[in-house]
């Protein structure tokens, strides 16, 4: 069962350099590198691929509307955004490292992946961490082994922001959102961090109903183009 889970927004924009010159969501991605840390620092032997540390971490996200789900290796691309590989620095350097050609993730999965690697930069860890992608639609069941590996996984990183008003989205509960430190100027909104219906489902096949215990930091969007608010939420199963 995992010991630990991060929630963090799975927009493009979270990505340095995925925004041109203009770095629109800084703030916000100071508090998931922080959430991201502690995740690491807490529970999370980061080995390479095909390594013989613990199970693989697993970057849990939804697909968009109309793609088929997935499970296993993965890289990061941004192309669904309109943002080609090259033009991130990031990405464009995972494909290098890795020791063997894999399939590029959709979007939410990729923006985890790019975080969590920067995690493990950070730590101390070169090179693509021992992760596996699943990416789920809310058309169809995942299959029985990326159930077993999220199972074993020792902590998930996981996509969010399902768009208010999907139908099914389940809030991440968390009964007193804390303000990011030093938060951007203007008003902190508490509102929650939404997940896709399949992975909040997910979430609680890895560790049952009413374990998990969760800490949500709320960052304003700063940008009249952007919401109003991004959530940040920090879990642990008991």
């Amino acid at each position: 069962m995992p010991a630990r889970a991060v929630v963090l927004p799975g927009t493009s924009l979270l990505v340095p350099g995925a925004g041109g010159g203009a770095d629109l969501l800084g703030d916000v991605r100071v508090v998931v590198a922080g959430a991201l840390d502690r995740l690491v620092a807490a529970s999370v032997a980061l080995t390479p691929p095909g390594g013989d540390g613990d199970a693989p971490l697993v970057v849990l996200a939804p697909v968009p509307r109309g793609a088929s789900g997935g499970f296993g290796r993965r890289r990061p691309s941004l192309a669904g955004a309109g943002i080609a590989d090259r033009w991130v620095p990031d990405v464009a350097a995972w494909a290098g490292a890795d020791p063997a050609p894999v399939p590029p993730a959709h979007v939410p999965a990729s923006v985890a992946l790019l975080a969590l690697r920067a995690a493990a930069r950070r730590a101390g860890h070169d090179g693509p961490p021992d992760v596996v992608v699943l990416e789920v639609s809310d058309a169809a069941e995942a299959p029985a082994e990326a159930v077993t590996a999220l199972r074993r996984a020792p902590a998930v990183v996981v996509a969010g922001g399902a768009a208010p008003g999907t139908p099914g989205a389940a809030a991440v509960p968390d009964p007193a959102p804390d303000p990011a430190p030093d938060p951007a100027p203007g008003p902190v909104s508490g509102g929650p961090v939404l997940l896709a219906p399949a992975v909040a489902a997910l979430l609680d096949v890895a560790a049952a109903p009413g374990r998990w215990s969760w800490r949500v930091t709320t960052v304003p969007g700063g940008h009249e183009h952007l919401p109003a608010s991004y959530g940040v939420a920090e879990g642990s199963a008991g």
